[in-house]
């Protein structure tokens, strides 16, 4: 293989998405599930065999449960609380801050105390350098619910500040 580079050995890994955001299901949680759902369905069989529909009329109540576990997920990660910093002062972030209360969003100014020291990572050398920062400089970030995060980040954008983009 002369003149051409050498494949990578692995590719990237793709991140993927799970329908649910908050819940993590192990064996004995899909189990129940799945067992639901099968419960749901025999239910919905029985029932449309009683009152003489077709059959898988019935049997399609078994997603009932699934999409019940998806919808309590949902709710309970709209519910959770996140936050985002970009480095602003109290003052900048206070008056997107104010701007995001007047669209509807609680949310919440957290200021980070100053630091003293930042420590550098080690260098080829192995020294390691100190960066003294000024202690009168005060960052500060904003805390918001999931479910706001839509016009937190329209906000933010407008102001050509960075907000990454989620799924």
């Amino acid at each position: 293989m002369s003149g051409s580079a050498a494949a990578p050995l692995r590719r990237g890994r793709v991140k993927r998405h799970y329908w649910l955001r908050t819940a993590k299901l192990n064996a004995v949680g899909w189990a129940a599930l799945l067992g639901a759902c099968f419960v749901a369905a025999a239910v919905g069989v029985a029932a449309a065999w009683a009152i003489a529909v077709p059959l898988w009329w019935g049997a399609v109540l078994g997603v009932i449960p699934l999409v019940a576990v998806f919808l309590l997920d949902r709710r309970r990660w709209a519910a959770m609380e996140t936050g985002f910093g970009w480095g602003g002062s109290v003052p900048e972030v206070t008056r997107i801050a104010s701007e995001l209360a007047a669209l509807g969003v609680v949310v919440q100014v957290r200021p980070e105390p100053p630091t003293e020291r930042w420590h550098e990572p080690p260098y080829e050398g192995g020294v390691r350098e100190e960066v003294h920062m000024d202690p009168a400089l005060q960052t500060a970030s904003l805390s918001y619910r999931n479910r706001d995060t839509k016009t937190v980040a329209s906000t933010l954008r407008a102001h050509d500040l960075p907000f990454p983009e989620f799924p």
